[in-house]
């Protein structure tokens, strides 16, 4: 073939390449913003940004990347397009599951295949086993066409593959050095710096693809305006006295009891929801203990996820509500790993601290992030729990099985602190439990018709954690120790996606909460309702008169002044939401102490001292 035929035929085949891959990369980004809406499908009427569309530019150099690799155009458009798909699947399930988008931080989840199919109850070997076929089928087509190339001496020579290898890397390297800059400028992403409630809602105007390149290098919190150096010493002087002013009416150290840290996963009360029940409660333990003991409410963000942030906010007493952006921040996969601030609950003992979780350690970064905060044990499944019984059908283990692990750690010798993070109610809901003496009654006038079955297994379910946290209670109304219970849901489960226009304000997003004490020290307690799990500690610390640290001390200060949650330019209280443009000036001062301090420990300086958290005076 004459070198200036074979010319032309190469200009002409890279010409057709990019028009095809263009192409390709454009039908690519309007299925991940199609991922966002139910059924694929964008409403008629939905206004868009100038970004929505926008995003082909990174594929496209993705694209040019493999295809310089393996220098053949057909396997790597399809194994492009395989791994998009897998992405668009993922997060058509997230957005109808949570009502939310997937992060970039949590594309690492891509490290733990297992248990995210576990969530869409397909088995490991069947997705194996399509993995090694479609891996077998790209591999022999990558090697025939090869062959056929060199045949017919057609084919991309190394150096032009080299060429376009350095430029695509170049190019990626800096679009993901300077996330924002790209986003904003060549996306046309137009960043807000108000508080942004509902992330997937935005998402669906501005455009997949700009809105998780938001989240490659995000701002979590802005900086208070008075954050300085001064500040932070006059905050530890303040609180260090006002510590020292309340232990002098407290009597005794946390480290004297045995305390439980006990995550119900997606508990909620149905009676809490008008008329969807038509005969009793499933949970009528629990109920009670709520009444009875120190309790309430808890608010929580989220339906059907969160688990991970609302455990993050009990330990540390930090609020994911000062945050821009917070129901796209996941400060286990996040940032805390790396922040230089640790101190916890943890810090209050000096006996063992020990955690159970009866799933997998890999999610969530946890195994690092408990060795850093400091506990001395993780049991998960495989390594450590031991009681592994579900219910009937069920894929998890269940509470009753799980509080046997529980109760064999808190009978060891010199174990102070257990948190307990339960599986057994998380989705999926199309599993059945035989024999169970409930059966509810659901008001389907008020509740999907097609969901109904999905929370009749679900509110099963929640009756036999009933039985097996009477048992537990039981069994401490026993002991000799001093034992605090602290039991809460965490949220909504996702069988109630899609309801919010039949149950409005925050009837989806308060689940109850209890602390139980027993020889009768939690009787007739506090009641707490729209409660942040911040303040859990806080109000066990206050309700069994143990000593505070400086930083108990700020968070005892707004409990004192009737502060329930603290978001990022409000506050909640008995009177409801209040901006700060409405509060007082010394409750102002108050919340403002307790953002610097959260922003110090997490994104600034780490001014404070470790004994602002740890000390007791």
């Amino acid at each position: 073939m004459p070198k200036v035929v074979k010319a032309l035929l190469f200009i002409a085949y890279f010409i057709l390449l990019f028009f095809i891959i263009r192409i390709n990369s454009t039908v690519i980004i309007k299925w991940l913003n199609k991922s966002m809406f139910p059924d694929y499908t964008i409403d008629p009427g939905q206004d868009f940004h100038d970004s929505f569309f926008n995003g082909v530019s990174l594929i496209f150099t993705i694209t040019i990347f493999v295809y310089s690799i393996l220098g053949t155009a057909i396997v790597s458009i399809v194994m492009i397009d395989l791994l998009m798909f897998g992405l668009v699947f993922a997060n058509q399930m997230k957005a109808m599951e949570r009502n939310e988008f997937i992060t970039f931080s949590e594309l690492k989840t891509i490290a733990s295949p297992k248990e995210i199919l576990s969530f869409v109850d397909v088995s490991p070997a069947f997705a194996l086993l399509i993995a090694i076929v479609t891996i077998l089928v790209l591999a022999g087509i990558q090697v025939l066409i090869v062959k056929v190339s060199k045949k017919i001496n057609f084919y991309v020579s190394r150096r032009i593959r080299i060429v376009l290898f350095v430029v695509s890397l170049s190019v990626l390297v800096a679009i993901f050095m300077k996330p924002n800059y790209y986003n904003t400028h060549v996306l046309k992403f137009e960043e807000t710096h108000s508080h942004n409630f509902n992330p997937l809602k935005r998402a669906r105007k501005d455009g997949y693809l700009p809105t998780l390149m938001n989240t490659v290098k995000p701002t979590y919190m802005d900086r208070p305006g008075n954050y300085s150096k001064d500040r932070i010493t006059q905050i530890s002087k303040k609180y260090s006295k006002i510590s020292k002013d309340i232990n002098k009416d407290r009597d005794k150290s946390l480290n004297e009891s045995q305390t439980f840290l006990y995550l119900s996963e997606s508990l909620m009360d149905p009676k809490q929801l008008p008329d969807l029940l038509l005969n009793e409660t499933p949970i009528p333990f629990i109920s009670s203990t709520v009444k009875n003991n120190i309790g309430g409410t808890m608010y929580s963000q989220y339906i059907g996820g969160g688990t991970a942030n609302l455990e993050w906010s009990v330990l540390t007493s930090f609020s994911l509500e000062v945050f821009r952006e917070p129901l796209v921040v996941t400060p286990y996969s996040d940032f805390y790993a790396d922040s230089k601030n640790h101190h916890t609950i943890l810090d209050f003992y000096n006996k063992n601290k020990v955690a159970l979780h009866p799933y997998t350690a890999h999610l969530y970064n946890r195994k690092t992030i408990y060795d850093a905060i400091g506990f001395d044990e993780f049991h998960y499944l495989d390594h450590g729990i031991k009681h592994t019984e579900k219910l009937g059908t069920h894929t998890r283990v269940s509470d009753e099985a799980l509080n046997k692990d529980m109760m064999e750690v808190a009978n060891k010798k010199d174990v102070g602190l257990i948190h307990i993070l339960s599986m057994q109610n998380h989705s999926p809901y199309n599993k059945e439990i035989p024999e169970m003496d409930y059966e509810p009654e659901i008001n389907t006038d008020v509740f999907p018709k097609k969901k109904e079955k999905e929370l009749f297994n679900y509110l099963q379910g929640i009756h036999a954690s009933d039985k097996a946290m009477k048992e537990l209670v039981n069994e401490w109304d026993k002991s000799d120790k001093e034992i605090n219970f602290l039991f809460y849901g965490d949220h909504f489960p996702s069988v109630f996606r899609g309801t919010e226009n039949q149950f409005k304000g925050d009837l989806l997003h308060e689940t109850p909460w209890f602390i139980y004490m027993n020889h009768g020290r939690s009787e007739g307690g506090i009641q707490l309702d729209d409660l942040s799990p911040v303040f859990f500690v806080p109000v066990l610390l206050r309700e069994g008169h143990y000593y505070v640290s400086a930083y108990q001390g700020l968070m005892d200060t707004l409990l004192e002044k009737g502060v329930k949650r603290i978001g990022k330019d409000y506050i909640v209280s008995d009177e409801g939401k209040i901006y700060d443009k409405d509060l007082s000036k010394e409750l102002l001062t108050v919340v403002d102490d307790y953002r610097i301090v959260e922003y110090d420990a997490l994104f600034g300086h780490n001014w404070l001292p470790g004994d602002f958290y740890t000390e007791i005076k």
